[in-house]
């Protein structure tokens, strides 16, 4: 059974005090899966993986001696290789030995944030411009912090400085612009927008040839087009394996919890790329539209809810997307962009699967993908 560990093998067992009783940091949380366990270390935000047979002795029998554990064990395999297990762990840091662990507190799996509403994605509209300034302090009163601004071509520059001017009263904290960009005058004014200092980062997407050095330190600049549909891929790049995450994933839903949008048509939804609609910024505040029944159905779909999802290793720091999933007719499936499998622990491209393309051809995906196969 123990012998699923030859991908540590390299870590050849050590004359260790096998009396000693150990612990795992109290920074260190633990998420089995169907294949893999993994070990999240919050405080350095890496990420350990341990064949899932280990789960036992890694959860179960933490607070005991090694000499305990080994004892549960008839063959010589299989306690030789529980010794490179706990060196593997004490090589990496994440083993406390010690007999007074009341030092080591454990963590409180509790979360919660003294914000209505935590983050909110914005497509900018030239039209909507006078309902905006409402619009932004109403995300002030509701503590929001972070804001993702989408711009989409055609639009107004200076109205969209304006626009972004109006964050400075307000306690919002950070901005994401992306912006789809055509008009090559533009550039130079959205470089300019960088001095604004809640702007966090500005990636521009265009289809036009930029000389990438000379603006690679202003802007991040993306040869494709903008679109609502790119967005819900799930990758390891875009783990989050932090306490915050962590904590909120647990119990919530890691993409749409105390989440507001707002389209380009001033609709007030849970996501830009969701058809629901709870109201208008022209007719209704977001304190009116977060209360409406339905709007907080998503909050606490966590990925224990989610089919496949709720085997996996990564769980609790992925991402996740209820607006594009396998089956549009269940709103617990996985991802549709989600190309891990937990039961082989192997990835591969979710575009090209074949159990995928039924789900690609009712969102309208054909031509996004095929785009992105040929570039």
């Amino acid at each position: 059974m123990l012998s699923q560990l030859s991908f540590i093998n390299q870590y050849q067992k050590y004359d260790m005090n096998k009396s000693k009783v150990y612990k795992l940091f109290s920074n260190n949380f633990v998420t089995d899966g169907a294949k893999w366990l993994s070990i999240i270390d919050v405080q350095r935000e890496n990420i350990f993986l341990i064949p899932a047979v280990f789960f036992k002795i890694i959860v179960n029998k933490n607070n005991e001696s090694i000499n305990n554990i080994m004892s549960l064990y008839n063959s010589e395999s299989e306690r030789e290789n529980i010794l490179k297990l706990f060196n593997y762990l004490d090589e990496n840091e994440l083993l406390n030995f010690n007999n007074n662990f009341e030092q080591f507190p454990s963590i409180s799996r509790d979360w919660d944030f003294p914000s209505h509403i935590t983050n909110c994605i914005i497509e900018f509209s030239s039209d909507n411009i006078c309902y905006f300034r409402d619009l932004i302090f109403s995300l002030d009163e509701l503590l929001c912090q972070y804001i993702e601004v989408r711009v989409f071509e055609p639009f107004d520059i200076s109205k969209l400085i304006s626009f972004l001017n109006l964050f400075e009263e307000t306690t919002i904290t950070s901005i994401d612009l992306k912006i789809e960009l055509k008009n090559p005058d533009h550039l130079a004014e959205i470089i300019k927008i960088k001095q604004n200092q809640r702007i966090i980062s500005i990636s521009v997407y265009t289809q036009m040839e930029l000389d990438f050095f000379n603006y690679s330190e202003e802007i991040n600049i993306i040869y494709s087009t903008l679109q609502r549909k790119s967005c819900g891929k799930i990758s390891e790049d875009y783990f989050a394996p932090n306490l915050n995450n962590f904590l909120e994933s647990l119990k919530h839903n890691s993409c749409l919890n105390r989440k507001v949008s707002i389209d380009t048509e001033g609709n007030i939804k849970n996501c830009p790329s969701m058809k629901e609609s709870f109201g208008n910024i022209k007719d209704t505040t977001l304190a009116e539209a977060i209360e409406k029944p339905g709007f907080k159905k998503y909050w606490d779909i966590n990925k224990d809810k989610i089919l496949v999802c709720k085997d996996c290793e990564f769980r609790y720091i992925c991402t996740d997307c209820r607006a594009y999933v396998e089956d549009p007719e269940d709103i617990l499936s996985k991802p549709l962009k989600c190309g891990y499998n937990p039961y082989t622990g192997e990835w591969s491209e979710w575009s090209t699967n074949p159990l995928k393309q039924k789900a690609i051809d009712f969102y309208g995906m054909r031509e996004m993908v095929t785009e992105s196969k040929d570039s």
